[in-house]
């Protein structure tokens, strides 16, 4: 009896004892659950419902227009048109059918490969597959109508509208403007872009580049609600794009347009400044190329085409292109001396074609020489000698310190990036770079434009600027309205006054070396000067005639002017590279961008 008493005992106790460990293991399990969903609702609350808020909300971008960018009269140089981008969204896409889905696509746009489209496709991850995936940008016309017409049989797929960069002018100004190319990897690890996204046109070159961030904008959002696959119910704008700033340039596109047809095939650079200012007005580089390339994602055979040329069109020649002057140099080498009391009006040197120094002989252009000749006449007919003389009593040093003043030598600012400062030599320089003194026949070469020296064709025309307003050098600038400080320089205006009319006499005397570039309306005088600068030294010894000079070995033409001469409202710099002789080749054109410039503001007052 005892036993059965104690088997039921044990019995009950072990009862009791699964019955507490069920309740132990009870309240853990209430207790977990409890804890998770404090920390669900709680501690991660804002976290899921912002998820739960994204699986209905999801945001796409709104891309803001780039600023217009307009020439000094309000007409558009760079604008913004409607570009369609081919896209797919993954997670609208069964994987069973995305290979015909990708064949079918890849039959309607060219240049898109079926494998290409799966590849990225596949890529997508489970995180990422509500988002659109670019496949073309900029679908052409055609394009786009055979996708409109076929969108049933293609699930998933979407035509985004975005802006895109247009150039009305195109080739005409496309070193001013520039164009925009794609962001790539390095760039979107630096600060300064830390706003960008992967698919972003930056600018590139021209004003495009300079002004990035002001011409840019600001993108907006848009919120768009979708069911639970990811159709879009309803969108509604929850921040407004803010386009970019406008930019007015200095530029004057019709008288831009007739230089650059002027010029034609030629290579050279033609640079027009307003001498009251510094505004420009013209700067022409050719060959040029096309912008409009670049509005999207440049072809290859294209970039290929253009980068091989060996006339580099991507260059922009009238700030980058580095060349002995010539003879354009010879009217601030006339200021400098005048200024040091080298020389006076009435001092005369004897040309007879050349002068020797120890046993180097220098020529003149004029291999006969041109006599008995003073400071005026040295400019109206270019005498070489002269100027030689001038540089055996002239310090390098001074004339370096001299033509920085006018801008030879120094990068003037202008808003372009790429500029070049060319080459005005001194003592150091040439002890520095070439490890030997300065000679006096150094000196020679320079003051005829020649040796070490070299200067952009903006460079020339912004010292002729200072010529046309008689002695006040503006920086060159191609932002309209910008106020540079004038500086006077070191000469004084009866010296200008002399080397100005030495300018006149060029054009305008029947011995001026640019007699026959006179402007065909008589109530305008033009003033200038004719540069030759040779490539190869003295190759015109044996070959006598242009025509049988290697192209590449011809000289450089030159022509820089101002007009009307008593109230100037145009400099010009005219270089034609391996034009030959400047009065043919460089002077024309010069003349007849000039009267189209005078006309123009003529017929303005009217």
């Amino acid at each position: 009896m005892t036993n059965v008493n104690n088997s039921k005992k044990t019995k009950r106790e072990q009862i009791v004892n699964n019955g507490r460990i069920i309740i132990v293991i009870m309240a853990i399990f209430v207790a977990c659950i409890t804890l998770r969903l404090w920390y669900l609702q709680i501690v991660k609350g804002d976290y899921y419902s912002q998820k739960s808020h994204d699986n209905r909300i999801r945001n796409r971008r709104i891309r803001a227009l780039r600023g217009i960018i307009t020439d000094r009269n309000g007409k558009i140089l760079a604008d913004n048109s409607l570009g369609f981008n081919l896209q797919i969204i993954p997670e609208n896409i069964d994987k069973n059918e995305i290979n015909d889905l990708a064949e079918l696509i890849a039959g309607q746009v060219s240049e898109l490969e079926a494998d290409a489209i799966v590849n990225l496709y596949n890529k997508s991850s489970a995180y990422t597959r509500h988002r659109p995936l670019t496949l073309k940008k900029n679908l052409t016309t055609d394009e786009l109508a055979r996708i409109e017409a076929r969108k049933y049989e293609l699930p998933g797929v979407i035509i985004e509208t975005e802006p895109l960069r247009e150039y009305p002018h195109d080739e005409i100004c496309s070193h001013i403007i520039g164009y925009l190319g794609f962001i790539n990897d390095h760039e979107l690890q630096l600060e300064a872009y830390k706003s960008y996204a992967r698919d972003d046109l930056v600018g590139r070159t021209g004003i495009e580049s300079r002004y990035q961030n002001e011409l840019r904008g600001r993108d907006g959002q848009r919120q768009v609600v979708v069911n639970a696959r990811g159709r879009e119910l309803e969108s509604f704008t929850s921040k407004p794009a803010i386009s970019g700033s406008n930019l007015q340039l200095s530029i004057d596109i019709e008288l831009q347009k007739f230089a650059f047809e002027l010029i034609g095939d030629k290579v050279g650079s033609l640079v027009a400044i307003d001498p009251e200012n510094g505004e420009v007005l013209a700067m022409v580089s050719t060959p040029s190329f096309s912008n409009n390339l670049f509005s999207t994602r440049i072809r290859k055979e294209d970039w290929q085409r253009i980068n091989s040329d060996p006339l580099h069109p991507l260059q922009n020649r009238p700030l980058q292109g580095c060349y002995p002057p010539g003879s354009t140099i010879k009217p601030l080498i006339a200021a400098v001396a005048l200024t040091d009391q080298i020389v006076n009006r009435d001092t005369k040197f004897f040309c007879n074609g050349s002068m020797t120094l120890g046993r180097t002989r220098f020529r003149c252009w004029n291999r006969y020489g041109h006599g008995e000749t003073n400071l005026l006449k040295s400019i109206t007919q270019s005498c070489d000698v002269y100027y030689y003389n001038i540089a055996t009593r002239l310090s390098i040093d001074r004339l370096a310190a001299f033509a920085n003043e006018f801008g030879i030598g120094l990068k003037s600012g202008i808003e372009l990036p790429g500029e070049k400062s060319g080459l005005m030599p001194s003592s150091s320089w040439k002890l520095k770079k070439v490890h030997d003194q300065w000679y006096r026949g150094d000196t020679l070469s320079i003051c005829i434009g020649q040796g070490y020296l070299t200067a952009t064709p903006l460079q020339i025309a912004a010292m002729y600027s200072v010529f046309a307003n008689s002695g006040t050098y503006f920086r060159p600038h191609l932002i309209k309205n910008t106020d540079p400080e004038p500086v006077r320089v070191e000469v004084s205006r009866k010296n200008m006054q002399l080397i100005r009319k030495g300018l006149w006499q060029v054009v305008n005397t029947r011995r001026g070396t640019a007699n026959r570039s006179k402007l065909s309306n008589k109530k305008w005088e033009m003033a200038g000067k004719t540069g030759t600068a040779q490539v190869v030294k003295q190759h015109l010894e044996t070959l006598k005639k242009v025509a049988d000079t290697p192209w590449r070995f011809r000289d450089h033409a030159w022509f820089a002017a101002f007009a009307p001469f008593d109230d100037p409202k145009i400099a010009i710099a005219v270089m034609i590279e391996h034009g030959g002789h400047g009065g043919s080749t460089a002077a024309p054109i010069a003349r007849q961008t000039v009267e189209f410039y005078l006309n123009k503001l003529d017929n303005l007052k009217k």
